[in-house]
């Protein structure tokens, strides 16, 4: 997305265990493969997010609560 005023959108994604396990096992796979896309900084950056997440990243889903 190109913007002339120079501002960084966020995209904030809210995914279940076993959803983060598939991105994490995707990321894994894409970094240990021959990927154009590994020499890229963002490529980095989302798989330390996807693979290192902090404490904070999780939120409990109200609805699962019995």
């Amino acid at each position: 997305m190109e913007n002339k005023l120079n501002t960084n959108w966020l995209r904030s994604l809210e995914m279940t265990e076993p959803e983060e396990k598939i991105l994490v096992k995707m990321a894994t796979s894409l970094v240990d493969s021959d990927n154009p896309l590994s020499d890229l900084p963002a490529f980095h950056s989302l798989v330390e997010k996807i693979c290192e997440p902090a404490p904070w990243d999780y939120s409990i889903d109200p609805q699962g609560v019995a």
